[in-house]
């Protein structure tokens, strides 16, 4: 009996042993499992692929794009017209767009400087032809893939009386009082949305322009964003705006400093419904011109306004949000240079607690994103400054990748290897 006692004791000292080993072991493992990133700081922008094949983008290809350049002759650069901006939505209900305003730094018109020199000379003049009548807009040049990419309207690309593409486009930057003293850039490819082609919807009243030179290596670019918030945004918007006359002719650069004011969310209107900025008294002429906000990205173009039918809207104007329909343009007129990256501070090669920081920048044509891939485990999406904390003891690996807003990554990832070695206590 006693040795039976003891063997069973013994026995049952063996079975509570591997039961608290494996409790330990449990925990440990847990420990290890239970490792995660969190974003420190803003949170990343919104990424999304765009397929160029899936629709939504119209396009045509300038067949003879040489003969634009003798078709411009002085004279015909001074009589052409302001486009016609598209008529706004049926019914607005003033107090719903004027709803989003928030207190504003926005101080409305000015004149900006030098255009030939950066960043005036990026926002040029756009001139092109509707059968016999020759006609105006604004635009401007986008860091691209080929640096070559210019956004403006819809309707300065696609007319709808004529249900056709414009011919003769040519952009010139620094333009002024009838010169073009940096030269002309002459459209080799136009693409619009095919809503504004099938319905002529305001809210996708967006235009690309593809030309036949690298303008971008010649005088830069803004970069572009997309999906933007915009409520409390503060806008710089450029255009060559020829009406109300006085004060504007159509033969100098402007500029308005605005803020957001709210959506137009009128009867034919389609979602993603129009951003209205205001204080900004520019019109026809104006049309194309870039918005910029967050220091140096095109978030919308100059679209419409109500001032001819509703004077007491004069001082908003009206551009289509920047979403899936700009970006798919943005994409099949050559999309965006790979981003790049950069590390700018990461944990010692040897650690002694359980969480690390990284810190990372870059460069991209868009907003910039990140994503991180920690050990084995799958990539997310993370922002400029991370966390990882729970970690086990052990060797571990992050891999980060530059992304940008249509899904580039970065041609190489950061990769950074460290140990934790927790000290006995």
């Amino acid at each position: 009996m006693g040795l039976t006692s003891r063997a069973r004791g013994t026995a049952f000292g063996a079975i509570a042993l591997a039961v608290a080993l494996t409790a330990i072991l449990f925990s440990f493992s847990s420990k290890a499992t239970a490792a995660e990133i969190v974003n420190l700081g803003p949170p990343p922008p919104k990424v999304s692929k765009v397929n160029p094949d899936s629709g939504g983008v119209v396009s045509e290809t300038v067949l003879t794009p040489a003969s634009a350049d003798s078709f411009w002759t002085p004279e015909r650069l001074a009589a052409a017209k302001p486009a016609d901006m598209p008529d706004p939505a049926n019914s607005l209900d003033i107090p719903d767009f004027i709803g989003g305003a928030s207190a504003s730094a926005a101080t409305g018109d000015f004149t900006p400087g030098n255009v030939t020199k950066f960043p005036q000379v990026v926002h040029g003049k756009i001139f092109f032809s509707v059968g016999a009548n020759t006609y105006s807009c604004s635009g401007t040049i986008i860091d691209s893939l080929n640096r070559n990419v210019i956004f403006t309207a819809g309707h300065c690309v696609f007319d709808q009386a004529t249900k056709s593409f414009v011919t003769n486009l040519v952009f010139i930057p620094g333009y002024e009082n009838g010169v073009a003293p940096l030269g002309v850039g002459t459209a080799v490819s136009l693409y619009t949305t095919s809503q504004w082609v099938s319905q002529g919807s305001n809210s996708y009243d967006i235009g690309v322009v593809v030309l036949d030179q690298p303008a971008q290596n010649y005088f830069g670019s803004r970069q572009i964003a997309f999906d933007l918030n915009p409520k409390g945004l503060e806008y710089t918007l450029y255009g060559y705006p020829s009406k109300p006359n006085p004060p504007y002719d159509g033969e100098i650069l402007r500029g308005c400093h605005s803020s957001f004011a709210g959506r137009d969310n009128g009867s034919s209107n389609l979602a993603p419904y129009p951003i209205a900025a205001s204080p900004c008294y520019m019109q026809q002429g104006a049309s194309g011109g870039g918005w910029v906000t967050l220091g140096n990205y095109v978030n919308s173009v100059v679209s419409y306004g109500y001032c001819d039918s509703a004077p007491s809207t004069c001082g908003f104007i009206f551009g289509p949000y920047f979403s899936n329909a700009a970006k798919s343009l943005y994409v099949n007129a050559g999309g965006s240079p790979p981003p790049k990256i950069k590390l700018l501070s990461a944990p010692p090669k040897v650690v002694h607690k359980r969480s690390v920081k990284f810190k990372f920048s870059g460069s991209a044509a868009t907003l910039l994103g990140f994503t991180c891939k920690y050990d084995r485990r799958k990539p997310q999406t993370c922002a400029s400054k991370i966390t990882i904390k729970r970690l086990s003891p052990g060797k571990h690996t992050l891999r980060v990748w530059a992304v940008d807003q249509t899904g580039k990554k970065s041609k190489r990832a950061v990769v950074r290897s460290f140990k934790v070695k927790l000290r006995r206590r």
